[in-house]
């Protein structure tokens, strides 16, 4: 408490000193001061009256020199009446220039008449004949100058006549005191002038107010040159400062005392900066404890050697003790961080490599997280998302949305997904309600799966167990009822084992089929290449169809169109199975008496072979499905049995020799290609 104690007792006897020494001198100090501010708000003021005779004098010698201009008197006794014809002189027209910057011009001849008036529209003379005081002293050229109350606001005028008679003649100017004039009267930039007209009792004398902004006065006073039964009240409003007090000797005992004061300041002035520098080197040791500290990860060890029983001791023992508690905190808050971090981290690395989209809609609407997944299935840009208000409804749509907002608050919702077709998927769509980390509300998590695929295999499936147990039971039927009749004494033996043989036969090309198929798709029936003729090859697989195209009277044509490869790389058994299975769908697709062609044809580094055939062929909108697997197309499915299967076999085994098998679009029938690349 010593430098408490110390600092508050000088405090308080300077203080005391200085407030008796000040109740004393005071009195003397301010009056005089009072005394030298009014002088210079008079000094003030005259100058701008100064201003304001000088602005006269100007006036008076300008229309001294244009009454010098015979021109001029000459108009002003024949242009009395409107209808004489007198044209106003150059001198008069040219405008304010040369009117010895002259806002008002007013023009009389004999008997007051107004022969000329322009500049200001407010003026107070109406015409000739007007008696008042004003109008009258306007009219005989304003003498000895003054300010005149127009409309518009006080008008400085003067001016000249050339004295009675017929040829009379006065000239009146006049400048408005606006802003502009008053600003270039104004003896100092920063102050301001303004003029009032008033009817009640003026300012006795000059007057020093307190100005209407902070550090600022107003000194207030009545032009003497105001014309008319109103004064005119000048307010000059400038700094402060502008009215300093002026330099003077005081008397002797004020100085006295004056010194007297002095030394007390100075003395309780030098006590207290003792206190201070002692204190001083106190805080000035415990700064650099502090910075120790911080240079030593927190370490307050350079504090405790500070403790002592003075106010600079105990801070500093308080400062170490808090110090070690801001520590301990703050390494376990960093601990804390670090951990939080990790996991952050963690769950933002598991999010981003999660195949199921994710969504995360904040309480206010606005999405926080969109994992690269969910840009890739709903076919949108992450940027278009995050931190847009309802960007969830937009993506998702109204409908979607609302149902999934009402299964995120029904958690025990026997239906949890919705299946929606978009962006050329099936996604499957679940939402939760996540609370918020600081109470903000609770959050929309939206899972995004793309069921495509598992749709696709179930939609296989059924495909499957469609087509097999029609084309299986079929013949297994057949061969049943054939067995069954061999023993009946009628029976035709021979017929019945004919039927039973071919029911097998397609049997086995089912299961065949099948085999082959997924043989294909899975990689494991690797081509072996060797060089062969293509056309020698396409003619074998012709001629082991040829008996079904005479039963059913099919002519089976082979044409080459251009030269192709004598021979081609490629699996001689999958390049028959290829060719067969087309040719095979032609004639069983084709009525009796049409013709199938089998062309051939070399294009670049390709080689092309072509099936026609002239059957009711394929609709347009059914082209892209046909090489799936069991696909039939729709005009031909009630008509001829099949299994779907013959033409996603010709494609796999185009494509795994790097070539491809398309249906060519034709106004007539089906045209199907297969390309193989030729290897040199």
């Amino acid at each position: 408490m010593r430098y408490q104690f110390a600092a508050a007792l000088i405090a308080l006897v300077t203080v005391l000193a200085l407030t008796a020494g000040a109740v004393v001198v005071w009195p003397t100090v301010a009056a005089d001061g009072d005394d030298r501010r009014q002088a210079a708000a008079e000094a003030e003021f005259a100058a701008f009256e100064a201003a304001l005779r000088s602005r006269v004098a100007g006036l008076q010698a300008h229309a001294v020199a244009l009454l010098q201009d015979q021109r001029v008197v000459d108009f002003a006794a024949r242009g009395a009446s409107s209808a004489s014809g007198a044209t106003v002189p150059p001198s008069l027209q040219q405008g304010r220039v040369s009117r010895g910057g002259a806002d008002y011009l007013l023009l009389s001849g004999p008997g007051r008449s107004v022969v000329y008036e322009d500049g200001l529209d407010g003026s107070i003379v109406n015409g000739a004949g007007d008696t008042s005081e004003e109008a009258v002293a306007l009219l005989d050229g304003a003498a000895g100058g003054g300010v005149f109350d127009f409309t518009e606001g006080p008008v400085l005028a003067a001016g000249a006549g050339t004295g009675p008679g017929t040829d009379r003649a006065a000239v009146t100017l006049g400048v408005l005191l606006d802003g502009p004039a008053l600003e270039a009267m104004a003896g100092d930039a920063s102050s301001r002038i303004t003029l009032a007209w008033t009817a009640g009792p003026a300012p006795d004398g000059i007057e020093v107010r307190a100005g209407a902004a902070p550090g600022r006065s107003t000194v207030l006073g009545t032009i003497d040159l105001a014309q008319g039964r109103r004064a005119l009240v000048a307010a000059i409003d400038m700094p402060g400062e502008a009215l300093p007090a002026r330099a003077g000797q005081a008397d002797q005992p004020v100085t006295r005392w004056l010194m007297v004061l002095v030394g007390l300041g100075a003395v309780g002035a030098a006590a207290l900066a003792g206190v201070v520098r002692t204190m001083a080197n106190g805080v000035g040791g415990v700064r650099s404890a502090l910075l120790s500290a911080q240079e030593n990860d927190g370490n307050p060890a350079a504090l405790d050697a500070l403790a002592s029983r003075d106010e600079v001791g105990r801070t500093a023992e308080q400062a170490a003790t808090t110090l070690r508690g801001v520590r301990e905190r703050t390494l376990a808050a960093i601990e804390d961080a670090r951990v939080a971090t990790a996991r952050q981290l963690l769950g933002e690395h598991v999010i981003r490599s999660m195949h199921e989209g994710v969504l995360v809609e904040r309480a206010d609407g606005a999405c926080i997280v969109c994992n690269p997944a969910s840009t890739e299935l709903l076919d949108i840009e992450a940027s278009s998302v995050l931190g847009v208000r309802d960007a969830l409804r937009g993506v998702l749509g109204d409908a979607l949305y609302e149902r999934l907002r009402e299964r995120a608050r029904n958690p025990d919702a026997a239906q949890r997904l919705d299946v929606v077709q978009m962006a050329g998927r099936d996604l499957a769509f679940d939402a939760y309600l996540v609370p918020g980390y600081r109470g903000e509300g609770d959050h929309l998590l939206v899972i995004v799966r793309d069921v495509s695929a598992v749709l696709e295999v179930e939609q296989l499936k059924r495909d499957i167990v469609s087509v097999v147990s029609h084309e299986l039971r079929t013949p297994l039927t057949v061969i049943t009822l054939s067995l069954g009749m061999l023993d009946e004494p009628e029976a035709d033996r021979a017929q019945l084992l004919a039927a039973t043989d071919r029911n097998v036969e397609r049997m086995r090309l089912l299961v065949d089929d099948l085999l082959d198929l997924g043989r294909l798709e899975s990689g494991q029936a690797t081509p072996q290449l060797e060089p062969h003729d293509p056309a020698a090859l396409c003619h074998e697989a012709v001629e082991l169809l040829a008996p079904q195209a005479r039963e059913k009277q099919i002519t089976v044509r082979e044409a080459v169109d251009g030269p192709v490869p004598a021979t081609i790389e490629v699996d001689r058994r999958q390049f028959q199975r290829a060719v067969t299975n087309l040719v095979s769908n032609a004639i069983k697709f084709s009525q009796a008496g049409t013709d199938v062609w089998v062309i051939l044809r070399s294009a670049g580094d390709d080689l092309y072979i072509d099936v026609a055939d002239s059957g009711p062929g394929v609709p347009a909108e059914e082209r892209e499905r046909i090489f799936t697997r069991f696909y039939r197309a729709s005009n031909t499915r009630e008509h001829v049995s099949g299994t779907g299967l013959g033409l996603p076999i010709v494609r796999q085994i185009a494509e795994l020799h790097g070539g491809a098998a398309a249906l060519l679009p034709t106004d007539r029938g089906a045209y199907f290609r297969i390309t193989l690349p030729v290897r040199r």
